[in-house]
């Protein structure tokens, strides 16, 4: 793979999201999220906003060298950070999420298209980073967008 493939899947598969997004009225967006019991779509949204930030967040902080998320040792647990980002953005309007949303898809684009061949795809580069920075950003994205397009159905 490199940064052009990495650029176009991430496109590809957010289009469909997109699509979605059009379809609903921001009272849709409040309502219930298909298959994600206690979630609206606008809670699914800021989810997946959240989770571009991470992968911007962790491309600057393979630049810096700094962890973006320290645990002071903890195990990484995406389901914690999920029921968080629950709750945290629970108070957000319809209208913000989706603007939100829209953001960060440009900051993680802008991320990767700034990122070198070399920050994107060299194996283990910090201690707090396993795999490549490639791989956190298509789990964060490429690989993420698809399972929730039918919550936001």
């Amino acid at each position: 793979m490199d940064k052009d493939t990495l650029l176009r899947q991430i496109r590809e598969t957010h289009a469909p999201i997109e699509a979605a997004l059009a379809a609903l009225d921001d009272d849709a967006l409040g309502g219930p999220a298909p298959g994600m019991d206690g979630w609206t779509r606008k809670d699914a949204l800021a989810h997946i906003e959240w989770w571009n930030d991470h992968a911007t967040d962790v491309i600057a902080g393979n630049r810096s060298g700094q962890d973006p998320y320290p645990g002071g040792g903890e195990p990484w647990d995406p389901d914690a950070w999920n029921a968080r980002i629950l709750v945290e953005n629970g108070g957000r309007s319809a209208a913000d999420v989706r603007r939100g949303e829209a953001d960060s898809f440009a900051r993680i684009l802008a991320a990767v298209e700034s990122a070198t061949d070399e920050e994107l795809f060299t194996r283990d580069p910090h201690p707090w980073l396993d795999g490549t920075v490639a791989e956190t950003v298509i789990a964060d994205s490429a690989a993420h967008y698809p399972d929730h397009v039918a919550h936001l159905s």
